[in-house]
């Protein structure tokens, strides 16, 4: 567990149903999202991801269940981080949110700097958001709302616009915001090793909750013997799964596949 996952519960959907006009997208979803953890939903396209980060972000309000979100401030970063840009220049975008609260500019201030150092971005505080990479708008949107002060980041397909370099650095800064700083990650992908460090996964299928599993390797192999089309766990999670069935629990790949292969050099000596 890599958060600071309390008992407390940050978010709570019970018999959630959603329908755009006739068309049911969303059928009896119950999830509870324990405050401080990392919460992963993988589902196909068209299994109703972004509907459920609408509903849970307040945009959507459901036809049918309750969304609770126990009073926590929720924030929403989208697929494509640029639509959430609103200004021109890094740090007057950042301060829209607290400006539109009505906070005091020395304040403002103050949370324009917290915000660009969690992110470890303060190098971008006055550059042009129209000259700024995929990965750093997506810093500057992740840092919008810290300024909010949001107890509870929600993601949808946040890595989908972004080369690999970008994604392991946005990925990199989701941890961080979890483990360090104890925020509530709701992360929503069509990929399963976008979300390796979650500490719960559930599988979203045809507008229903068809798999929920201890991890992403968890759920692999839930997927062997119920498979979902459209979610592949990918090179990289199938090779770890495969080094945790011989007992290599080693992270870092370079030294588990070292181990792997000394292991086999032994057997076959």
């Amino acid at each position: 567990m890599r958060g600071r996952e309390s008992s407390h519960p940050a978010i709570t959907l019970k018999g959630v149903s959603f329908s755009y006009r006739d068309r049911p997208v969303l059928r009896g979803i119950d999830i509870t999202v324990p405050r401080g953890s990392y919460f992963g939903i993988v589902g196909p396209n068209g299994s109703g991801k972004t509907t459920l980060a609408y509903l849970i972000s307040g945009i959507l309000r459901p036809s049918s269940g309750q969304v609770d979100t126990h009073a926590g401030r929720i924030g929403l970063v989208l697929a494509n981080p640029a639509n959430q840009i609103v200004s021109l220049v890094v740090e007057e975008d950042i301060a829209f949110g607290p400006e539109n609260l009505q906070l005091s500019p020395e304040e403002i201030n103050a949370r324009i700097d917290i915000a660009l150092s969690v992110i470890h971005a303060e190098h971008l505080r006055r550059s042009l958001t129209t000259a700024l990479s995929g990965g750093e708008l997506a810093k500057v949107v992740f840092a919008g709302q810290l300024a909010l002060d949001t107890d509870v980041l929600v993601l949808d397909e946040g890595t989908v616009m972004l080369d690999p370099v970008n994604r392991k650095i946005l990925l990199e800064t989701i941890e961080e915001l979890n483990g360090d700083l104890g925020k509530t990650i709701i992360h929503i992908s069509h990929r399963l090793d976008d979300l390796e460090a979650a500490d719960t996964v559930v599988a979203l299928h045809e507008g229903v909750i068809a798999l929920r599993a201890n991890g992403v390797f968890d759920l692999t192999r839930q997927i062997e013997e119920h498979p979902i089309p459209g979610i592949e766990p990918g090179a990289k999670i199938l090779y770890r799964d495969f080094l945790i069935s011989k007992g290599i629990t080693e992270e870092d790949l370079e030294k588990a596949t070292h181990e792997l292969a000394k292991r086999i050099r032994a057997r076959s000596s």
